[in-house]
């Protein structure tokens, strides 16, 4: 395979890959945190669309406890989408490596 051939393999894959993350990041997920206690949607770019606390979580004697709740929920969606997206960003790279790239 010579340089060229290379190069436009390099290309074509970064396009595809970019057309994968594109899509995802337009992607709604939902994310429920301990049986419904919190319920997080979310799009592939990390915005959140939506936000359910479960009304039983809901005690004004102890906001420390749903804020935590809630942070938590978020932050487990958040890791979840990125390690998705981290998968569709290591597929744009055969198994192997390109061939005379060394990676």
């Amino acid at each position: 395979m010579n340089i060229n051939q290379m190069m436009q393999q390099a290309q074509k894959m970064q396009k595809e890959v970019q057309k994968k993350l594109d899509e995802f990041e337009q992607k709604e997920f939902e994310f429920d945190y301990k049986n419904g206690s919190v319920v997080v949607n979310m799009s592939g770019n990390g915005k959140i669309t939506k936000l359910v606390v479960n009304q039983a979580l809901v005690d004004p004697e102890d906001k420390i406890t749903m804020e935590e709740m809630i942070a938590e929920a978020i932050n487990q969606a958040y890791d979840s989408i990125q390690e998705d997206r981290d998968a569709i960003q290591q597929s744009a790279v055969p198994k192997g490596g390109l061939p005379g790239m060394g990676f």
